[in-house]
């Protein structure tokens, strides 16, 4: 199965490059990678254009860039890469696997931070595999964009990112609407992310603002926070 990784791109010149190298360097070799540089003011696409195939999306934000991305690739299998996340050697043939059966139209993972002392790394990794695990249970597949993979045709057949998405997080909602396609599974399968927006807007309240949207989706309601608000934590 081919995989399309997607990795939409805004001022991301300190990390992009390794963020691309770690998927360059993965064990499970059928992918392409395609990066969308929305607009940056940095050196993002002279970078990134060094290794991959970069287009440009000029209409701002997340939902956008995505769309333009995935119409740019082919794979039976797609995925979201944040610009500052890191991925292991093999976690693209781990999650890839999940796909073998054909009832399954997506797969997500955990993750940690990278760039956090390892006290840290390590809380915030117990933490956030018992809140995904924690949050199936009760029903609601917290499918975060930085770990997680779908079939393009259950994709196509959902709808895909919706561009007047206004409430909280559209990977989520894309999750959601993908359920009813077939099964979407959870692997203890670790993403290394940065902590920059937790770091920027405090610990404690950005992961109270997270977990006030996570409580307003799971009751199958507009997130307090719009989407605006949501997508400036992901910059």
């Amino acid at each position: 199965m081919k995989v399309s990784i997607v990795i939409p791109a805004y001022n991301e010149e300190a990390s992009i490059e390794k963020t691309i190298k770690s998927l360059l360097s993965q064990s499970y070799k059928d992918f392409e990678i395609i990066v969308v540089d929305n607009n940056s003011k940095d050196k993002t696409r002279e970078i990134a254009s060094k290794y991959v195939k970069t287009v440009n999306e000029s209409k701002q934000g997340y939902i956008f860039a995505v769309r333009r991305g995935i119409e740019e690739t082919h794979g039976e299998i797609l995925t979201i890469c944040d610009a500052d996340s890191i991925y292991p050697k093999r976690w693209l043939e781990k999650m890839v696997k999940s796909f073998k059966r054909k009832n399954v139209v997506a797969v997500y993972g955990t993750a940690t931070f990278y760039d956090t002392n390892e006290f840290t790394a390590f809380a915030s990794l117990i933490f956030y595999t018992i809140f995904l695990w924690f949050s199936k249970f009760l029903g609601l597949d917290n499918t975060a964009g930085f770990n997680f993979l779908f079939r393009r045709e259950s994709y196509v057949k959902s709808g895909g990112y919706d561009p007047n998405w206004k409430w909280g997080s559209p990977d989520i909602d894309l999750g959601r609407r993908l359920k009813k396609f077939g099964k979407v599974k959870l692997r203890n399968k670790i993403v290394f992310t940065s902590a920059r927006r937790f770091k920027k807007g405090g610990f404690l309240n950005t992961t109270k603002m997270f977990i006030g949207m996570w409580r307003q989706m799971l009751k199958n309601k507009n997130p307090d926070m719009s989407y605006d608000e949501y997508n400036k934590t992901r910059k």
